[in-house]
Order: structure tokens, then sequence, then C-alpha cells
């Protein structure tokens, strides 16, 4: 495993929350490659900080499913196979039918609003070429979406998978032609959500959650 190197810093991380923040954004942008080992007498110098803020980071991102810590050998990505892709793109087409189907049946018309800046931090991001940026905002709305679904079970699960998902999206997302097109998507399903279409919705989902995947899985593969 390639370790990470040290390079100069352009400001100080002086908390836990921070330096996660800086980490798993180079994680998404793949400048942390999966499988890599994340060393904290490395990341402590360069960010010069103590390794305290940096173990804690590392906790958080084990605890997003972004890191994994293993005894005695230290903290390494996650790295995701192409039949544990697979099994996320089955999984997270279940779930988040599961939540248009009680959206579309319990929402009520205003909940919808919530959606919109969404969107538009999307577009935002897509503007800025923010790559990082726009698989937050993308995160961010499906968790919305869970949300709406109001079901506990429903955004327990969601949550516990929502680093291997970070991890999904920034994959597949990858091979989009460009950002926008993950604010056009969710416009779409937003629009058939609007008008309680069930069938389009369901759709527009799936198409969304597959969008990516086969070159992703290739990459995978090769």
């Amino acid at each position: 495993m390639v370790e990470l190197v040290a390079r100069p810093s352009l400001e100080r991380f002086s908390t836990a929350a921070n330096v996660a923040k800086l980490l798993r954004r180079r994680i998404v942008e793949g400048e942390i490659k999966p499988g890599q080992r994340l060393n904290e007498l490395v990341l402590a110098a360069e960010l010069r900080v103590s390794r305290s803020p940096i173990r804690e980071a590392l906790a958080l991102l084990a605890g997003e499913g972004l890191v994994r810590i293993a005894p005695y050998r230290g903290a390494f990505v996650t790295e995701l196979s192409a039949e544990r892709l697979a099994d996320l793109l089955d999984f997270r087409i279940a779930l988040e039918q599961f939540a248009v189907r009680r959206i579309i049946a319990r929402a009520r018309p205003h909940d919808f609003d919530r959606l919109e800046p969404l969107i538009a931090a999307l577009r935002k991001c897509a503007r800025a070429k923010d790559f990082s940026g726009a698989v937050d905002a993308d995160l961010q709305l499906h968790e919305e979406l869970i949300t709406l679904a109001q079901s506990p079970l429903l955004s327990q699960t969601f949550k516990e998978l929502l680093g291997e998902f970070r991890l999904y999206v920034a994959a597949t997302s990858r091979h989009y032609k460009g950002i926008g097109e993950l604010a056009s998507e969710h416009a779409a399903l937003l629009k058939a959500l609007r008008a309680r279409r069930l069938a389009p919705a369901l759709a527009l989902v799936a198409q969304h959650i597959r969008h990516g995947f086969a070159s992703a899985q290739k990459d995978l593969r090769s």
C-alpha cells in the first residue's frame, strides 16, 4: 500500500472536524486512493497539528465508512470492489424507491420546497466545477429524500451506509458529462414528486442511481 505523501499546507487545521473535512474531500476527489494508508505522523506534520485531532478525524471518517482502521496496522481508505459497487446499486435503488413511494403517499406540498435549495447548490457546484461539493450536495439531497419518507428504519439504514454511498456517488459521478447533469436529474425527480407521479418518479430515481455505474464498475475491474 502506498502511504500518503506530505505536501505543503496552505492553512492550519486545528480541529478534528476540519481535518476530517479535508481528508473527506481528498478521498472523494481521488487524491487519496482507495486502500491507501493514512499515516498519522505524516498528516500531523503536513497540517501542523498534534496527532490527537488526526486520530479523532480518522475515527470520524471510520464512523462514516470512508476509512477502515486495522489494529496494529493503521487507517486505510475504504476500497470498493466491483461486486460491492453492484450490491450498493441494488440496495440504493431499493431504499430510495421505497422512499419515493412513502413521499408521494405522505409528503405535504410544502415539504418539496426543502429540495429546491439543494438542487440550487448542485447548480452552483456545476458552475464552479466543484466536484467534491457536488458529491456533498447530491448526498444531502438524498438524505433529505430519506427524511421526507418519515421512516426511522430507513433513515438509520441510509446513515449507516452513508460513507460507502459517498464513495459510490464519487465513483459514478466522474463519468457524467458534466456536474450539471446531477442537478438536471434531481430537478426532473422533484417535478415528478410534486405531481405525485409514482411510476415516473420510481424510474427517474433508478435511472439517476444507475447513471455512470457501468463505467465505474469497469474502472474497478480493470
